[in-house]
């Protein structure tokens, strides 16, 4: 019984190991990272850069032109309040250009539509456009579950479970991605023990994510809790009470 209960209560070495090459595929796995495409509710960050400093605020908020003077700093809901919201149809509203079409559009051919319009008014401005609503949620058997805004365009499981401190040792690693669409939501696995899970088109997150990690059957049956200590010691207590009498 004590040999089940242990048996039952371990998890298995190749369970436990991230990225392993299962499948004998080498040391390189072809990975296509997917553009992400604006959609409606996003917020961005617009920034234009012009050497007048009278064309440079017309065309950047007073709350932009103090993150830039103090150097970029500023926290996540002044990002939010002063970024540029894509309306339900689609399009930003931007002072003196007036309106832009977002959705559907990559950052970078946004960007090059903002420096079209702006080149129209200005000479050698140039536009920068980042994404101020890139957020993730990372919930289950990790060690600091959480909400995480990210500063960085290509974003992967990985990264997340790191930033919320990995899993802890009950955590299945078939991670859960649960992403909102137009359509609806949608729900999706990886298994971060095999190496092909880098070439999942859901390995790059996108803001909103949430990646779920699931307890291991370890953790669902009980075992996790279990009260080893005391069975041994009971077991222990018997086997010097039955030796004694005999």
């Amino acid at each position: 019984m004590v040999f089940l209960l242990l048996f039952a209560a371990c998890t298995p070495h190749r369970q436990m190991v991230y990225l392993q090459d299962k499948q004998q595929s080498g040391e390189q796995v072809e990975v296509n990272v997917p553009e992400y495409r604006i959609k409606p509710n996003d917020i961005l960050h617009i920034r234009v850069q012009t050497v007048d400093p009278e064309s440079h605020s017309l065309f950047n908020s007073e709350e932009t032109n103090r993150l830039q003077t103090s150097g970029g700093t500023g926290n996540n809901v002044n990002l939010y309040i002063y970024g540029y919201t894509v309306n339900e149809q689609g399009n930003i509203q931007m002072p003196v250009v007036g309106s832009i079409q977002a959705s559907g559009l990559t950052l970078e051919e946004f960007r090059k539509s903002v420096q079209a319009r702006i080149d129209q008014y200005l000479i050698g401005a140039t536009v920068s456009v980042k994404m101020a609503n890139f957020s993730v949620s990372v919930m289950g058997e990790v060690r600091r579950p959480g909400n995480y805004y990210i500063f960085d365009n290509e974003f992967t499981v990985m990264d997340a479970l790191a930033l919320a401190g990995d899993l802890t040792d009950y955590g299945n690693r078939d991670i859960r991605i649960i992403r909102r669409g137009a359509q609806g939501v949608s729900f999706h696995s990886i298994d971060i023990t095999s190496r092909s899970a880098a070439a999942s088109e859901f390995y790059y997150l996108q803001p909103g994510d949430l990646v779920y990690v699931e307890p291991h059957r370890v953790k669902r049956l009980g075992f996790a809790q279990f009260p080893f200590t005391v069975l041994f010691s009971a077991i222990s207590t018997t086997l010097l009470l039955i030796n004694f009498v005999r």
